[in-house]
């Protein structure tokens, strides 16, 4: 059974021989007390934020593709994605394989296919835009033929002209598919060279492209390590595994003693918690499979101890 937050806590309070706290006053706590549930969550950023891909962290991501659409943002709360890993679900229906895609460095996305992501496509302008509707209001059609076929969600359209902003003599519903009204903001695209992905690029924001982008409502899959949340009531438990307690309760009994001033308390504690994260890192993380350029850098969440709250 994972361990809770109180019980986490008040071991922290006893070792620096505190009063401790209880299910009914754990969010009423002050002083020290805050201070050491402060010190918990700051001991488990501390093992999160280390540059290791956690099995307890591990997730996996279902991305929904959106036809005409080359680039997708990773989970906010990602620490590392695993590109080895992406790969097409499989969709009968819509003729597609399981397939994992191919991995493309940023320089040969720049080179080759990064017009990709601003393929002919606009956006829908004038409010909804009901299913039986033959004249489609849009930002812009510039780069687009003056008669052809437009994709719009999962429906297939063709029209006949165009004017500055305006598609004209729509036939709704092409191709098979269904007419269903559309809202504004939705994304039109004529796809010159679109596809289903067979390759994806790590861009330079952290976030992901397609080539070539889809043109169809399909979904991927990709695994991906995580940060975990701040415990915060008494009862939330850690991901952790609760052999490696011990590990949090060293970082945390040291960020007290670090906040009381305690210089040879914080250090021994330090060293017991830097060596903990050692062990863990050798049974859990000691994996060659991960590439660390995978690795998403984003702010270190910082903790003031001194800054005792009243929660």
């Amino acid at each position: 059974m994972a361990t809770t937050f109180l019980t986490l806590a008040n071991n922290v309070i006893a070792r620096v021989n505190e009063v401790q706290l209880t299910s009914s006053n754990f969010s009423d706590s002050r002083g020290i007390q805050t201070q050491c549930k402060n010190a918990v969550n700051e001991a488990i950023r501390w093992i999160n934020q280390k540059e290791f891909n956690w099995p307890f962290n591990h997730s996996t991501k279902t991305q929904t593709l959106t036809p005409g659409v080359a680039s997708y943002d990773v989970p906010s709360d990602a620490k590392t994605v695993d590109y080895d890993t992406f790969r097409m679900v499989r969709d009968d229906d819509l003729g597609i394989g399981g397939d994992n895609l191919n991995i493309l460095t940023y320089y040969e996305y720049v080179q080759r296919f990064i017009e990709e992501e601003d393929a002919v496509q606009t956006t829908l302008t004038s409010g909804t835009h009901t299913d039986s509707v033959t004249t489609i209001n849009v930002d812009s059609t510039t780069g687009f033929d003056s008669s052809g076929t437009i994709y719009i969600g999962a429906e297939v359209l063709t029209y006949t002209g165009v004017t500055s902003t305006t598609f004209t003599g729509v036939t709704r519903g092409a191709s098979s598919t269904t007419a269903a009204a559309i809202s504004n903001d939705t994304t039109v695209a004529q796809f010159e060279s679109g596809g289903i992905p067979t390759h994806v690029v790590r861009k330079l924001d952290n976030n992901f492209a397609l080539y070539p982008y889809p043109t169809k409502q399909a979904s991927l899959k990709f695994d991906y390590f995580t940060f975990s949340s701040d415990l915060s009531a008494h009862s939330d438990t850690i991901v952790i595994p609760d052999r490696f307690v011990p590990v949090i309760l060293d970082g945390a009994t040291a960020f007290v003693y670090q906040y009381r001033g305690d210089a040879q308390q914080y250090t021994l504690n330090f060293n017991r918690f830097e060596q903990g994260i050692k062990n863990m890192q050798m049974v859990l993380a000691n994996r060659t499979d991960y590439v660390r350029s995978t690795a998403i850098i984003r702010p270190k969440a910082t903790f003031n101890l001194a800054a005792v709250g009243s929660g």
